[in-house]
């Protein structure tokens, strides 16, 4: 099999994109069984605290289940700034114009 120039299959090349879109379905799961587990656990007159950890606790559970499905799409953003970074400077070391980033201009 032949390796293509680009580096990546085109299902490999979006598929942060599209787990980025399944992460909604999955934060909404985690955030349905959260709740389950909290509503299960916490006896009915547990006083004040209650509503707070009835709200956090399954947001918490939503995010860690959110996380895998999120990390792909934010590295190939990283990914993307770090190469325009890296050609912005070159092309200013390519300049030579002598002054250096965050100097001060007197």
């Amino acid at each position: 099999m032949r390796a293509r120039l680009g580096g990546y299959d085109r299902g490999v090349k979006h598929l942060p994109t599209v787990l980025l879109i399944l992460s909604f379905p999955a934060g909404l799961l985690g955030y349905a069984l959260g709740a389950r587990i909290v509503s299960a656990v916490l006896p009915p007159d547990a006083g004040q605290g209650q509503g707070l950890i009835a709200l956090f606790v399954p947001l918490f559970i939503a995010g860690l289940v959110m996380l895998p499905f999120l990390v792909p799409f934010f590295d190939r953003k990283a990914k993307q700034d770090l190469a325009a970074h890296a050609a912005e400077t070159r092309e200013a070391a390519g300049k030579g114009s002598g002054d250096t980033p965050g100097g001060e201009q007197g």
